[in-house]
């Protein structure tokens, strides 16, 4: 059984453990950013539509998405190594089948594979850390696990060009093979031997896990392709309605059945309540504003793609390293005041990012990126630590896919509320094409002015929200 028993004593059997989620963590991120830059050389070399093409990501971000927390639920029932170890194997599988795809639906249909193969992996990998490491150790662990994930997002649009300009694209695909194999093998060494956690006469709430697919699809789509279909389109219309339905239905059958997929009691809990709201926040600004600072780097200040990518690596780099401080940390005093601090920073960076023009000096916005940076970083381990620390016995796998799930759907609305408003202020229909300065700094203004709000929430979320006390009492909060 997962938990005390289970509990890895050894500090070389922890480090193995933690390299072995680290590389899920990594693979997960990566592929969800690898793609992009090759997509032009997809589409010629399939002759097909940009439109088509574009569904390459976004087959994967949804079924991802969508299908995490049914394989938490999954997981807490039939025990978390067989999950995991099926993860890796679907996730290697689909990429070789990517890599040799006849035609653009047939890549499709397997990126879709690939997603449902990452959201094994992602949606237990912060459960198997608070499960079978000690609590001393868990920060750290999530602090390599965040650490790893922002190695992934920050190196896959570089890989990504470098694979596909002296290799092929396929190549994006076929360097997972080694590692997941690497993966399985170490898997099986590390991992130890587990069983359901819930009671035997729990069952997976197959049509539950169905509506909730449904639901978060729905959603994640209709933020995500608002712009390319127009808000008003049929499509958009008909996934917002598919995603009102799926969730009222959701709902509904969560609160009447005997084993929900979700007990939606855990959201009465203040302290689990704050903790995913500031989560959702942040990565809301994080993705939106990533989304956007490119457009002012090489618009507004005319800087080639390949320095204006530099400069975005400088974020990514300090949510490296501050992340994996940041979990250290948190195992001695807690989450408490390294997410309050994240809060502060985040304002501080918000507030700079309204005042960018093209007289900002390039030394003032390294800095504003490195403290950008910095607010993730010193946020995303220790949150998670407090999350997990209230999950019930037995379904610490609901509690980490949520969490997951919160993450994706917050970079999603990031994306859309931000590109949204930079439109709106900016007075533009469509593109930016024709866009003058003053149209570009009084979207950009307004987008981080929003941001700026939606900093003082991660700030208030952190400050009223904390961890729960391990059964002995004790807590690193006190």
């Amino acid at each position: 059984m997962p938990g005390a028993a289970a509990l890895l004593e050894s500090p070389s059997h922890q480090r193995l453990f933690v390299i072995l989620i680290s590389i899920a963590s990594f693979m997960g991120t990566l592929d969800s950013t690898i793609v992009n830059i090759s997509l032009p050389t997809i589409a010629d070399y399939y002759h097909t539509s940009v439109t088509l093409v574009s569904w390459i990501p976004v087959a994967y971000l949804l079924t991802l998405a969508a299908a995490l927390i049914a394989f938490g639920r999954f997981a807490d029932l039939h025990g978390y190594r067989n999950v995991y170890l099926s993860g890796f194997a679907i996730f290697t599988v689909a990429s070789f089948l990517c890599a040799f795809s006849p035609s653009i639906e047939v890549l499709i249909g397997c990126r879709i594979l690939q997603g449902l193969g990452a959201a094994m992996l992602q949606a237990i990998g912060g459960a198997m850390i608070a499960l079978y490491l000690p609590r001393d150790r868990r920060g750290w662990a999530l602090g390599m696990l965040s650490t790893f994930a922002a190695i992934g997002i920050a190196v896959g649009p570089v890989m990504g060009g470098y694979l596909t300009e002296y290799l092929s694209w396929h190549w994006i695909f076929l360097v997972n093979i080694p590692v997941g194999i690497l993966a399985i093998l170490l898997g099986r060494m590390v991992m130890p031997e587990d069983h359901p956690v819930t009671s035997s006469r729990s069952a997976f709430d197959l049509a539950g896990a169905g509506l909730l697919f449904l639901a978060l699809a729905s959603f994640i789509f209709t933020i995500s392709m608002g712009r390319t279909f127009g808000y008003g389109s049929p499509v958009i219309l008909t996934t917002a309605i598919l995603f009102i339905v799926g969730t009222s239905a959701f709902l509904y059958r969560e609160s009447h059945v005997p084993d929900p997929l979700i007990r939606l009691s855990l959201f009465k809990n203040r302290d689990y309540t704050l903790g995913n709201a500031g989560l959702l926040c942040v990565f809301t600004l994080y993705l939106g504003s990533s989304f956007l600072l490119p457009f002012y780097l090489e618009q507004g200040r005319g800087l080639t793609t390949d320095i204006a990518g530099l400069f975005m690596l400088v974020p990514a780099l300090a949510l490296i390293v501050t992340s994996s401080v940041a979990g250290r940390v948190s195992d001695r005093i807690g989450s408490r005041i390294l997410c309050i601090a994240s809060g502060f920073c985040f304002i501080g960076a918000m507030l700079l990012f309204t005042t960018l023009s093209t007289a900002t000096p390039f030394p003032l916005l390294i800095l504003n990126l490195l403290l950008f940076g910095c607010s993730i970083g010193l946020f995303v381990a220790p949150n998670f630590r407090l999350l997990m620390s209230h999950a019930p016995p037995g379904e610490e796998g609901v509690i980490s896919s949520l969490a997951m799930t919160v993450r994706n759907t917050g970079s999603s609305i990031g994306v859309a509320v931000f590109s949204m408003l930079f439109v709106f202020a900016a007075g533009i229909t469509s593109g930016s094409a024709g866009m003058t300065a003053a149209q570009r700094d009084a979207g950009l203004h307004t987008a981080f002015i929003f941001g700026f709000a939606v900093a003082f929430i991660v700030l208030v979320t952190a400050y009223f929200s904390h961890e729960r006390e391990d059964p002995e009492g004790h807590s690193p909060e006190a």
